[in-house]
């Protein structure tokens, strides 16, 4: 496991356009976390850079889930 850099790390999330990669990172992170790498507030600082982008990748796939049902209906 990489040496946990936050600026780094906060970079990469911003960079990730997967879900996948993104839910990937977010564990990365955690498990420094569970071992004691990191604290509170790295956690915190990139719960709010990953959260927020799943989340809006969430509601794309969502819409385009939807536009292609409307379609085929």
């Amino acid at each position: 496991m990489k040496t946990f850099d936050l600026i780094e790390y906060q970079r990469d999330a911003r960079s990730r356009k997967q879900p996948r990669e993104l839910f990937a990172l977010w564990e990365e992170v955690c498990r420094h976390y569970d071992r004691g790498l990191i604290g509170q507030y790295d956690l915190e600082e990139m719960k709010a850079v990953i959260w927020p982008n799943l989340h809006a990748l969430s509601l794309l796939k969502n819409a385009i889930d939807h536009s292609f049902q409307k379609n085929a209906a």
